[in-house]
């Protein structure tokens, strides 16, 4: 039998490498990370290092002006080391896809190909010793032609020292753009290789590590004291156990002085695999800095090891094989991330709980004067400053926009767990004397609650409302007029909108009358011709027109229930005009318009608007002595205690009134009175 031996489609299988844009650095970590584990191999070395060049397209500039340092763009790094190189064991395994060489230390075996999904080639030059002699390997690797050795082993060695450099050749377009447009620094890339191999950092056996750009050593930052300046540990480890893993957790408490936010960090085989966790999103209150012995803010990151962690990580060292959700388990997952994190971070609430109690109560305490806010109170949410957590969701350093968003999420959570409770209690065949005691104790007692706070956030909203119309009254224009009667008029209903469109919150018909909300359609400045249920060909516009027809079962199925009428003139506006003089000249012709039309309802049937229909018709204008007296003597009118106007047409079963825009506004005001004095919202 013949053995024939595979080979390998290199573009192919480098084309099929997922790496994000935002993970362009990674294939230089790994880097990092192979040199660092050949250092560790190397006993015969005193001083081990790493350095990092970071080649700048200079020919390229992004941003020069006098204000701002011109940004060249990076296209290569080079990194150096003085490990054990690349002997003939390590050039035959970086030759084997999935080479299990350093499968002990973590390593995947490809990457090496991660590289060339990010950048067009590598090169790598290396000085090493084997079976006492020194020897020296120097090839190039791409997708396009594999490994191509250059030069021979036998060649003059110069310097009888240990050197390996490898070079990543220009950053593919995509990466170097996206380089470009964020603008990576030297600083930025600093920071990200000590988060990468923050475990190696802290364990203290880390060679040094010099960072510098274009060859310009003499500049080199010493990212291993960046480390000292940045980094603390700031306790022992924690080994936890996690239900759903076999194996324990390692958490590694890190004081970051240079970091903005709380994170967390998983890790497989000492480095760390994909994005940063926030662990406010766990713990809300855990966002703002913490101070440490001498006053300095850091922020805290939570390194997180384990075996579970080391073998599920993938090939790429992007992600882990474990799915983000609960509800993405499959019956062969026992755990998901989310729990993982959820687990982890209630180790973090033991850890820092007089810290996170401190935020708690701070925040807490803001959330209530926001509610409570006695020149802008929010009552619809009060009764949530008696439940049980009802603000641990809300972060400590949210805006007034967020906590409105959450309290308001809250509410419409707690409503549905209540109509869910109710429905469990309706469904039930028999009386259950503990379940609805239960019911009546907890879930009636806060609906009462929170009926008691939307009532009163209600009346703080009419509140407003009413002060915004009176206001209106008393705001004139430039040529000493008063407001436009449109103005007026949208505060109570918008004019062209009609019921479809506008829900009861949205418009204000109570100012008129709180039973107009029961009327099943109203209609705004829209011509009669236009109403879908009224057969007219009248352009009339009446201000207002509310209406309501039979629904089901009714004496008279095919009359209009009742329909009222409101006109709304100018303030201001001189009505001693012939024309003008009787009042109700306007709605006494919208409603002979009304009775010479077809009405049909819903499914197209006719229904009668009848002599008897009853029929409201009210007009709101400024009033004085000569047009009150005008209309009493000549149009029929009389008049109330209150100064306002009326009549009555038996005959058509009609009732007119007419009053000021003051005398309307009143009328709401004491309507309204004894509830904002109950409330204590009356100075508002």
């Amino acid at each position: 039998m013949k053995t024939i031996n595979q080979t390998i489609n290199l573009t192919g299988f480098v084309s099929n490498i997922e790496i994000e844009l935002d993970d362009f650095l990674l294939p230089l970590q790994e880097v990092i990370i192979n040199s660092i584990q050949s250092l560790e191999d190397n006993q015969n070395i005193s001083e081990p290092s790493i350095g990092i060049n970071i080649i700048r397209n200079i020919e390229h500039v992004l941003s020069e002006d006098g204000f701002e340092k011109p940004y060249y763009p990076i296209s290569s790094f080079e990194v150096t080391d003085n490990g054990i190189g690349f002997t003939e064991k390590r050039f035959n395994a970086f030759n084997e896809i999935y080479t299990d060489l350093n499968k002990a230390k973590g390593c995947k075996g490809i990457g090496r190909y991660s590289v060339l999904a990010c950048f067009n080639s590598m090169n790598i030059e290396s000085t090493y010793q084997e079976n006492n002699q020194w020897e020296k390997r120097s090839f190039k690797f791409s997708a396009k032609d594999g490994v191509m050795e250059h030069g021979s082993l036998d060649e003059t060695i110069e310097r009888k020292m240990f050197s390996t450099k490898v070079t990543l050749n220009d950053y593919k377009k995509e990466f170097y753009d996206y380089i470009a447009k964020n603008k990576i620094t030297i600083d930025n890339i600093s920071e990200a290789i000590i988060n990468h191999c923050l475990l190696y950092f802290i364990s203290e056996k880390i060679p040094l590590i010099r960072i510098f750009e274009n060859g310009e050593k003499d500049k080199a930052i010493i990212i291993n004291d960046f480390f000292k300046n940045t980094i603390k540990q700031d306790m022992s480890e924690n080994t936890i156990n996690i239900k759903g893993s076999e194996t324990p957790f390692t958490l590694h408490y890190i004081r970051n002085y240079s970091s903005k936010s709380h994170s967390m960090h998983l890790c497989a085989n000492n480095r760390e695999v994909g994005k940063k966790i926030s662990i406010s999103k766990y713990i809300p209150s855990f966002v703002k800095s913490i101070e440490d012995e001498d006053e300095a803010k850091y922020f805290l990151s939570v390194y997180i090891t384990g075996e579970l962690l080391d073998n599920k990580v993938n090939s790429q060292r992007t992600k882990f094989s474990i799915p983000y959700k609960e509800d993405e388990k499959t019956m062969f997952e026992s755990i998901s991330l989310s729990e993982i994190f959820k687990s982890l971070s209630n180790d973090i609430r033991t850890e820092y709980k007089d810290f996170i109690d401190n935020a708690e109560k701070e925040k807490e305490k803001r959330i209530q004067e926001y509610i409570l806010d006695k020149k802008s109170p929010r009552l619809a949410y009060r009764h949530l400053i008696g439940v049980q957590g009802a603000f641990e969701s809300i972060p400590t350093n949210a805006s007034n926009e967020k906590i409105e968003i959450e309290l308001h999420k809250k509410v419409f959570q707690l409503e549905q767990e209540r109509t869910k409770a109710f429905e469990i209690a309706f469904s039930k065949n028999k009386y259950d004397k503990d379940e609805f005691s239960e019911i009546i104790q907890s879930v009636l007692s806060e609906e009462a609650k929170f009926s008691a706070d939307k009532l009163a956030d209600l009346m703080i909203r009419r509140k407003a409302v009413l002060k915004l119309f009176r206001m209106f009254l008393e705001w004139r224009e430039e040529d000493q007029k008063y407001m436009l009667e449109k103005d007026l008029h949208n505060i109570i209903f918008t004019m062209g909108a009609e019921t479809n469109n506008t829900p009861n919150e949205y418009h204000n018909l109570w100012i008129l009358d709180e039973r107009l909300a029961y009327y099943r359609y109203t209609t705004s400045d829209r011509a009669l011709h236009t109403n879908p249920h009224i057969g007219s060909d009248s352009k009339k516009e009446p201000d207002l027109m509310i209406y309501d027809f039979p629904w089901a079962y009714t004496d008279n199925p095919n009359n209009a229930n009742s329909i009222v009428i409101f006109e709304f003139k100018r303030p201001g506006r001189d009505m001693n005009t012939s024309d003008s003089k009787k009042l109700d000249i306007q709605v006494v012709e919208y409603f002979e318009r009304l009775l010479e039309s077809k009405a049909t309802n819903n499914k197209g049937k006719l229904l009668n608007i009848e002599k008897t229909t009853p029929k409201f018709g009210y007009v709101i204008c400024e009033m004085h002595k000569d047009l009150i007296e005008y209309n009493k003597d000549y149009n029929g009118f009389k008049e109330t205690p209150y100064k306002t106007l009326f009549k009555i047409n038996d005959n058509l079963n009609m009732y007119i009134e007419v009053m000021s825009y003051e005398t309307m506004l009143e009328f709401a005001e004491k309507r309204h009175s004894s509830f904002f004095q109950a409330l204590g919202i009356d100075n508002l």
